[in-house]
């Protein structure tokens, strides 16, 4: 019942972080007629005071429906912390994580009411994308601890894999947040070329950002500069995350995650030139968000199985 309740909590998490993406990504236009001239009518707005701002509302059907798939989600991690405590001599593991998940959903339902009267999107976006991405990973790590048999290598194999798992985990996390930051900022369409950007290497950018609404949109050079570090980060991510993948596919317990996350780091790095060479369209743009997700979660799945196994 337990491990029924917690899979299926991980998986409506994953549900929300994509829906969250769908439902900003066609909030900004992506879906519009007159695309991309509308994704920067959308900046335009996004730049207004948060009061203006929120005025508008998030009435839309996808806003809704996401409310709708995080209230539900909600009900279900308060589920799992009152199991987790109830049946704790039984699970024989610590209500600890599946507390901290209500307290981060308790935190992310606060922030949500009190952040769009208040803060802009450059703000608003980020946080609520690491808030997703918490309890996904808090999620995935509970699931993982009550279906999944850790000590899959030796002590000493291990130990030298388990830091190289863990600074992949942190690499891409960086990179997602990096994501979040172009989205944002309506920067994704900043560069329009592959792999050149604006047709050069180095295109003219202005590194420099502050959070003051003006209600003016970012110079080009600001938009540059910040997808030029997505784009940068990205090339970081995948040759680590590629030569990561090829490395522990010669460790026999390994072998199959180590597919798993090359597979999945190739669809990635396909989704974000497809991104870019195709306009940004909404079906591939939430693809791009959905398989990130993905990627996490398998390397999750690595770094557990590293994991020294209890006697």
């Amino acid at each position: 019942m337990y491990q029924k309740l917690v899979l299926a909590t991980c998986v409506l998490a994953f549900f929300a972080v994509v829906l969250s993406a769908y439902a900003r990504l066609s909030d900004a236009g992506l879906g519009c007629a007159d695309w991309p001239a509308c994704y920067e009518k959308t900046a335009l707005k996004e730049r207004q005071p948060p009061q203006a701002s929120a005025a508008r509302g998030h009435t839309s059907w996808q806003w809704k429906l996401h409310s709708q798939v995080v209230q539900l989600l909600g009900l279900l991690a308060i589920a799992v912390c009152g199991l987790a405590w109830k049946k704790r001599g039984e699970l024989r593991q610590s209500p600890l994580l599946p507390t901290l998940l209500v307290g981060l959903m308790i935190f992310m339902a606060l922030f949500g009411i009190l952040a769009f009267s208040y803060l802009p999107r450059p703000v608003i976006v980020p946080v609520h994308l690491a808030g997703g991405i918490a309890m996904l990973m808090l999620l995935a790590w509970i699931a993982l601890r009550h279906t999944a048999p850790a000590g899959a290598v030796s002590v000493g194999g291990a130990q030298k894999w388990r830091g190289l798992a863990r600074f992949g985990i942190a690499l891409l996390l960086a990179q997602i947040m990096l994501g979040g930051w172009v989205s944002s900022n309506f920067a994704a369409l900043a560069c329009t070329g592959f792999p050149l950007c604006q047709g050069a290497l180095l295109p003219p950018m202005d590194f420099s950002y502050s959070l003051d609404i003006s209600g003016q949109p970012l110079s080009m050079e600001k938009l540059t500069a910040i997808h030029w570090m997505h784009r940068a980060g990205a090339l970081v991510t995948v040759a680590y995350l590629g030569w990561l993948s090829f490395s522990i596919m010669v460790v026999k317990n390994l072998r199959n995650i180590g597919k798993i996350i090359l597979g999945l780091t190739a669809l990635q790095s396909a989704l974000g030139v497809a991104n870019v060479r195709l306009g940004l369209p909404l079906p591939v743009a939430v693809s791009h968000n959905a398989v990130a997700m993905l990627l996490l979660v398998a390397l999750m799945v690595l770094s557990f199985r590293l994991q020294k196994r209890k006697a």
